[in-house]
């Protein structure tokens, strides 16, 4: 067992085992950007996230001066960044996800000059992003209050659609939101809700209440059409190369 374990080949499998936890946060990292975390098992999540953690910190410490292992240090510090920035309040995510990140980054064989120096770099990155995202969202975001009063799908499933009222200075208003409800990624303990895509059907002013109702696969709102497939897809509203980047 002893000359398995100080085996080469067995510490560089063990560290691309731990590249492969570094590509995991990178994956985490752009569903942060591009989609909405939906937990629906907050224990289970935390379980599997702190089970999956301590397995690679483990493999990586093992394997800490592979070349890959330290590239995997280096690696997941500032991957982790959006997840922390659009999930800040996930705990059950962030922590053990940023636990390992921290101690493989400074267990790794690396030179302590090199560590020292990213180590300074990286902390700056996040002091300068996180600034900058608390900017963005404090001063470029609406005073208006908003609350959904309404949510449903269309018959076939392949669409979604909020009814907003939104308090203003000007008497408010209702909307209506659509966006596709195909384009999600589902697990069982937590989904990926696809951002970027919503589309503002009708503003009415002021506030009011509404009727809305599918016929098939088009939409009435008071007894008036609003939305047909065709619309979406001849005005490509769906299409990536039309999806607009949100933070929220």
């Amino acid at each position: 067992m002893k000359g398995f374990l100080e085996n080469i080949w067995t510490k560089r499998a063990a560290s691309l085992l731990g590249l492969l936890y570094a590509f995991f946060i990178c994956a985490l990292s752009y569903f942060a950007i591009f989609y909405k975390y939906e937990i629906k098992n907050r224990t289970g999540i935390c379980v599997l996230f702190t089970l999956l953690s301590t397995v690679a910190v483990t493999l990586m410490i093992y394997s800490r001066h592979q070349l890959a292992t330290k590239l995997s240090g280096f690696i997941m510090v500032p991957a982790l960044l959006p997840v922390i920035l659009l999930c800040f309040g996930s705990w059950e995510i962030i922590i053990p996800l940023a636990a390992a990140a921290v101690i493989i980054f400074f267990a790794s064989g690396s030179n302590e000059g090199a560590k020292t120096i990213l180590g300074t770099i990286f902390l700056l990155l996040y002091i300068l992003a996180s600034l900058a995202y608390f900017l963005f969202t404090t001063f470029l975001a609406s005073p208006a209050v908003k609350k959904t009063v309404e949510t449903g799908t269309s018959p076939s499933k392949k669409y979604r659609y909020e009814v907003i009222e939104t308090t203003d200075s000007s008497n408010g208003c209702t909307s209506v939101i659509l966006e596709p409800n195909d384009m999600d990624i589902e697990y069982s303990m937590i989904a990926f809700r696809i951002k970027g895509y919503d589309r503002t059907l009708c503003v009415k002013r002021p506030k009011t209440t509404i009727e809305l109702e599918w016929k098939g696969e088009e939409m009435f709102i008071d007894g008036e059409r609003w939305f047909t497939p065709s619309q979406a897809k001849n005005g490509k509203w769906f299409d990536r190369s039309n999806r607009k980047f949100t933070l929220s």
